[in-house]
């Protein structure tokens, strides 16, 4: 390593951070600009939602989507600072939440089972899942064999949570699962990939710098266009929970918006 080699970022809470060229240029892309748009009609229809304390499903449903923006507001937040494994972190939070909204929405009676049900409903939904999963063979060896050790375990089952491929299958996302949140698990876990992609070589390999942010919006982007993807889903879930039909004509005016711009956005993975 070079005496030369340093870090080039004064840090994300400095004034350049905030104010700096990529900050700048991030503000004025238009997959950041369409995900300001989404956040603030997400935020609009959480507003009007009218929760029935004694429905459950209202309950734990709105409070899976409340999450949900919440981590999309904080992945625009993170991307204007060019905050580029925050922002990949905050995407997994992001989805994660997707799983389990999805999961339960799907599912009343997982979620009922989760939430009020005893030992024998929570292995009652288990079991018909597992035997299921015999004739689709959506989990691998490993995920079968966790789940078939919960179904026999009461100290296991009585923990009140599945695994996240559990959930993802319930959901419907099992390829997201398998693709984009594997992908981002990466950064989470810090896995030496995931850090060696911060290392800046010269032509000969040898280290130059360590970047702290992102050097272009093109990865920020494509990343603030897929939890649009995300958000855009659960606003479904929401909106046909909780009947808004005045929201309905400018969600689909978004979502048009949402697919023009990933026409023309460039999908930029990082090697791992």
């Amino acid at each position: 390593m070079s005496e030369q080699t340093s870090f080039k970022d004064a840090g994300f809470l400095s004034e350049q951070s905030r104010t700096g060229t990529l900050s700048v240029e991030m503000h004025q892309t238009p997959q950041y600009l369409v995900c300001e748009d989404l956040s603030q009609l997400g935020q609009s229809i959480l507003n009007h939602c009218r929760i029935r304390p004694d429905d459950k499903s209202e309950v734990y449903l709105s409070l899976y989507f409340q999450r949900m923006l919440s981590h999309f507001q904080s992945v625009l937040l993170m991307a204007e600072r060019g905050m580029i494994h925050e922002t990949e972190i905050m995407s997994r939070c992001l989805l994660e939440t997707l799983f389990n909204l999805a999961a339960f929405y799907r599912h009343e009676d997982f979620l009922e089972a989760m939430t009020d049900g005893d030992t024998d409903q929570r292995r009652e939904v288990l079991t018909r899942f597992y035997l299921k999963q015999l004739e689709v063979h959506a989990l691998t060896e490993l995920e079968m064999n966790d789940l078939e050790r919960m179904i026999n375990s009461a100290d296991e089952i009585n923990r009140g949570d599945v695994s996240t491929a559990i959930k993802a299958e319930m959901a419907g996302l099992m390829s997201e699962y398998r693709t984009e949140y594997a992908f981002l698990s990466e950064t989470v876990h810090c896995r030496i990939h995931s850090v060696e992609q911060d290392l800046e070589m010269d032509d000969h390999q040898i280290i130059v710098g360590i970047a702290t942010r992102a050097e272009d919006t093109n990865r920020l982007a494509s990343l603030l266009m897929n939890a649009a993807d995300y958000l855009i889903d659960g606003i479904t879930i929401i909106l046909e929970l909780h009947k808004q039909p005045e929201q309905h004509a400018h969600f689909e005016q978004i979502r048009r918006q949402v697919q023009k711009v990933w026409q023309n956005t460039t999908v930029k993975v990082a090697h791992r």
